[in-house]
């Protein structure tokens, strides 16, 4: 059976009427599109720290020393109660295995950036905090990818975002049976294209982290955590045509001696008309399939690269 990466992500997104209003904020593409492909667990930081729903809307103040989570209607302040909260939910989400978090835009709770921030005693807001919750989650655990829901309806952004994923689902899989040396190295190996179609320099960045590592004879598990915390923020930055297609053309060059001269061309004038942006990605990624398979030297570092995300997820078409 195949392993659905654990996705946890705000509830509200998943059609839970807990926002302050009383209603969901729901985001279809992950309840009635993506659902079959990932396991996701609802969070909701203010209920979570005992706020009824519906609820008044809190706000992060700055007063002058720290920023504070606050209800302006009350002037409580719920600073402590979800900073405990935070750090022991986080702690929860990461021990039950998750592989990614899609949070809130804008919340006081969630939000990953442009949130409003207050100074206190005045009515105008600046648009540079980040939601409490999301900033603990985000400060203890850089190595789980992070997005928020208005990103996802870019098919590029929810792409690469679901790459990054489904890369972190596969080490946390290779982890369970207990890292080594030899582990680290091979995972690395077979994603090692994948990560040169997504940061330039990431795979000879990963290689020195990895043998410091090895030369300061740490753990391999600590290896392991600070290989893939470097990987994910390597991979933040959106991937461009460009180094795709430079690993195409990687691919492409291992079949050369198998292709004849109007196959190699063919497959040259697709890669770059996808480089131009006049074919989606799966046009050439389909043809060097084929040709890989028919030629028999398909190797599990092509398929990471060729499938970084499963076909059925309906993204691949339109990047």
């Amino acid at each position: 059976m195949e392993h659905k990466p654990k996705l946890a992500v705000s509830a509200c997104l998943l059609g839970e009427k807990v926002r302050y209003n009383g209603e969901a904020s729901e985001f279809r593409a992950l309840t009635q599109k993506w659902n079959g492909h990932f396991e996701m667990m609802g969070v909701c930081p203010e209920v979570g720290i005992g706020m009824a729903t519906p609820r008044p809307t809190i706000r992060l103040v700055n007063n002058g020393k720290s920023i504070r989570l606050v209800n302006p209607k009350n002037g409580d302040d719920l600073t402590s109660p979800m900073l405990e909260y935070a750090q022991l939910q986080a702690d929860v989400l990461v021990e039950s295995g998750i592989c990614g978090f899609v949070f809130k835009k804008d919340s006081a709770s969630c939000g990953l950036e442009r949130v409003k921030v207050y100074r206190e005693g005045h009515t105008h807001a600046t648009h540079d905090g980040m939601g409490m919750f999301a900033k603990i989650f985000t400060t203890l655990y850089p190595h789980i990818p992070v997005i928020e829901e208005d990103q996802l309806t870019d098919a590029r952004q929810a792409e690469h975002y679901l790459a990054r994923v489904h890369f972190f689902s596969l080490w946390y899989q290779e982890g369970l049976n207990g890292w080594t040396p030899k582990a680290i190295m091979e995972f690395h190996n077979v994603n090692k294209l994948f990560l040169l179609s997504r940061s330039a320099n990431a795979k000879r960045r990963l290689e020195r982290l990895i043998a410091q590592g090895f030369d300061n004879d740490d753990r391999p598990e600590t290896v392991a955590l600070a290989y893939m915390t470097e990987a994910q923020q390597s991979l933040k930055v959106l991937t461009k045509s460009g180094p795709i297609a430079h690993a195409m053309e990687r691919v492409l060059g291992k079949l050369s001696s198998n292709l004849s001269k109007n196959e190699r061309q063919e497959v040259l004038d697709t890669i770059n008309d996808f480089r131009q942006g006049l074919l989606p990605r799966s046009a050439p990624l389909t043809l060097l399939q084929h040709h890989l398979r028919r030629c028999h030297i398909d190797t599990p570092i092509h398929q990471r690269f060729l499938s970084p995300i499963p076909q059925s997820l309906g993204l691949m078409a339109r990047v």
